[in-house]
């Protein structure tokens, strides 16, 4: 075995090289390097025709995620707080977001959900679930504008719940009017520019 990892060293590098990125994205960590934004680019792929499904499909594979955390003994408070309202809000704002003209992605994975920002076929930002904004090296301080832009979305989107009649009360049965509602309320509503 000793003999075979040495003679193979340099192909398990590059293996290792490849998929360490991927697998911090998949978890949510923040990008830093070129290679972490290439990485998302991957899960964008994946993730881009899954936020583009109808509301109901969305709903499907929200409910499987939340059965499978639920399985695996995550508390059901933080199942549906951190994983299934994050994933409904954070495609409201990606629905707004693309209203101001950014092509931007929802995205459900494992570490929480986030947004995916691409420009010119690649990820050039990433709000991750805890609300941090990541800009792609070669792209900071062409992008300020995404900032204010982000942050209106988010605003808009909580001045929208205001008004809900549904409301999520961490259960499955309140997930879909909750997020069916907010998602209709985005696909009609516009950000005001100030």
């Amino acid at each position: 075995m000793v003999r075979l990892e040495e003679a193979n060293a340099d192909v398990i590098a590059t293996i290792l090289a490849e998929a360490l990125p991927i697998l911090r994205a998949r978890s949510g960590e923040a990008p830093e390097t070129p290679e972490d934004f290439v990485a998302y680019n991957v899960i964008v792929e994946r993730e881009r025709p899954r936020d583009l499904m109808k509301d109901a499909a969305v709903l499907k594979r929200l409910n499987a995620r939340i059965d499978r955390q639920l399985a695996q003994g995550g508390p059901e408070w933080d199942v549906f707080q951190n994983t299934a309202r994050e994933y409904v809000l954070a495609r409201a704002e990606a629905m707004l977001l693309r209203e101001r003209g950014w092509d931007a992605v929802a995205l459900l994975i494992t570490g929480g959900p986030g947004i995916a920002i691409i420009a010119s076929g690649a990820v050039v930002a990433v709000r991750n679930h805890m609300g941090g904004l990541y800009i792609h090296p070669y792209r900071r301080g062409t992008l300020n504008h995404l900032y204010a832009d982000m942050r209106k979305a988010e605003e808009k989107v909580l001045a929208l719940m205001e008004n809900m009649k549904a409301a999520l009360k961490n259960t499955k049965e309140t997930l879909a009017p909750f997020a069916t509602e907010l998602w209709k309320l985005a696909r009609k509503a516009r950000i005001e520019i100030v």
